[in-house]
């Protein structure tokens, strides 16, 4: 396994020597680096502020969104609208733990939430499930990368998915839940 920076400026691709939130393309390869997880997402919620964004440019219309937000993904590596220079966050299960990544209880089939924001998540978009114009939760086919400095939540098996999401999302993203 090769060894990445704790930052993930590994990932970055353009411009080279930026973290990869202020990047404009991430590397959103799935082979992982020794200090990252893959995980396979479920379930993008994406900032309000982007997906009033795309949600008024699109005319609200479901499959100009989905056209729209594929599109930012595939040209930046990640889900960072380009107007608002905002992301969300994620929920998904772990697939991979690379060898050098700090959280040693986490284990593969664990469903987190990311406390990072999309904009600086590598994000490989196969395909979009279901979107609601009226709601900023995105049921994806998807993976994403996430660096040994980010912090996630385990979700609760007492709360469904998408309650515990938006609460942690509204919550300002605390590190612990």
């Amino acid at each position: 396994m090769k060894q990445g920076c704790r930052y993930g400026t590994h990932r970055v691709i353009e411009p080279v020597g930026t973290l990869p939130q202020p990047a404009l393309k991430l590397d959103n390869s799935m082979e992982i680096y020794d200090n990252e997880i893959l995980i396979d997402v479920i379930t993008l919620n994406i900032d309000s502020a982007s997906y009033t964004q795309i949600k008024n440019a699109c005319g609200a219309d479901p499959e100009k969104m989905k056209s729209m937000i594929s599109s930012i993904v595939r040209e930046r590596g990640k889900m960072q609208n380009p107007v608002t220079g905002s992301g969300g966050m994620l929920i998904g299960k772990v697939v991979e733990i690379g060898t050098g990544f700090p959280d040693k209880k986490l284990k593969p089939g664990d469903k987190i939430a990311t406390l990072v924001s999309l904009s600086l998540t590598p994000l490989n978009l196969k395909r979009i499930i279901h979107l609601d114009p009226e709601s900023d939760q995105v049921d994806v086919e998807a993976q994403a990368i996430l660096f040994e400095s980010g912090i996630f939540s385990v979700l609760p098996d007492d709360i469904p998915e998408k309650l515990a999401l938006a609460v942690l999302d509204v919550a300002g993203a605390p590190a612990q839940v």
